[in-house]
């Protein structure tokens, strides 16, 4: 399964499961432990909505990463949250055997379950950043489209929308001609980011690698790459 939806999913879970534990946490304890009686049942609904706000978090940050420039990056987080989730999976297997359950309930074994099951498959994979085709007309077509191509260049249309950002991609070197005024911000994989200022009919030299660029501004904007090809 792919990383960024692996992540989107053990996510939008995560959060819904911590948004269910915080709204009913005693039907919640209820359902795994029964009835609790006197002041144990607050401080047991205590530490469900603690549990909950944790998943909460965890899956704010799995939906916040998924963009993350070297999906390597993104392909460890998420093993670390399958191996956090194993861990939590097996404490309550073990709250059974210790005898703090009279079962094991099977709403967590199956939904826990299944998100270590996508965490381990999505991350089982590593590849090396920098032999990933990060072709800028493949990974980003909303935004890079080719105009003309033969063996010595490759013209590509570029077009963002008002405050549109791309993702992380790569160009080879060559000439551009920028078609409207804009401003914009290149953020590159060290986390470097630097903020850019152009107007119409300027022509510049793209000494190409890899870069994440986003429109800044609050109107459109579009210009012409002209790539060389590599010999």
């Amino acid at each position: 399964m792919d990383t960024s939806l692996s992540m989107l999913i053990m996510g939008s879970v995560l959060i819904i499961i911590g948004i269910v534990k915080n709204l009913i946490p005693v039907k919640f304890n209820e359902s795994i432990f029964g009835k609790i009686e006197g002041k144990a049942e607050n401080y047991a609904a205590a530490m469900r909505t603690n549990i909950g706000a944790l998943f909460i978090g965890m899956g704010i940050v799995l939906l916040l990463n998924r963009n993350t420039y070297d999906p390597n990056q993104s392909k460890a987080l998420v093993f670390s949250i399958g191996i956090a989730l194993s861990i939590f999976l097996i404490s309550i297997i073990l709250g059974y055997f210790r005898k703090f359950m009279d079962h094991i309930p099977v709403p967590p074994m199956v939904i826990l379950g299944s998100l270590i099951i996508i965490a381990f498959s999505s991350s089982n994979k590593v590849k090396d950043f920098d032999k990933i085709d990060l072709d800028a007309t493949k990974v980003d077509p909303k935004h890079y489209k080719v105009e003309f191509e033969n063996d010595q260049v490759r013209m590509v249309r570029i077009k963002y929308g008002p405050n549109e950002k791309s993702v992380m991609h790569e160009h080879t070197p060559g000439a551009v001609v920028f078609l409207t005024d804009g401003e914009g911000k290149m953020t590159f994989p060290d986390g470097r980011q630097i903020d850019n200022r152009f107007e119409a009919g300027t022509v510049g030299w793209e000494p190409g690698g890899k870069h994440l660029p986003e429109n800044t501004s609050n109107d459109s904007h579009e210009l012409i790459l002209v790539e060389l090809k590599k010999k």
